[in-house]
């Protein structure tokens, strides 16, 4: 199984897996698409604090993840 780390930044996590990126798209992240926003924004924001961002509940995300093979570390 692959080790999602909420602590990671959205860059740093697609960087180790690809596929995150089209697990966030599906989820409601609609910029991590956008040409440059992984590599400005995605350097900083974390999986926690975009899912709050766009008010989609962690649990929702942690369950995706789960549900495509990660397991989640560092979950609250």
């Amino acid at each position: 199984m692959k080790e999602l780390d909420l602590s990671k930044s959205l860059l740093e996590l697609v960087t180790l897996y690809p596929e995150v990126k089209d697990l966030m798209y599906r989820l409601g992240f609609e910029a991590i698409a956008k040409p440059g926003m992984l590599q400005t924004a995605g350097r900083y924001v974390t999986i926690p604090k975009g899912a709050k961002m766009k008010h989609i509940p962690l649990n929702q995300v942690i369950e995706l993840f789960e549900a495509n093979g990660f397991t989640v570390k560092g979950a609250v």
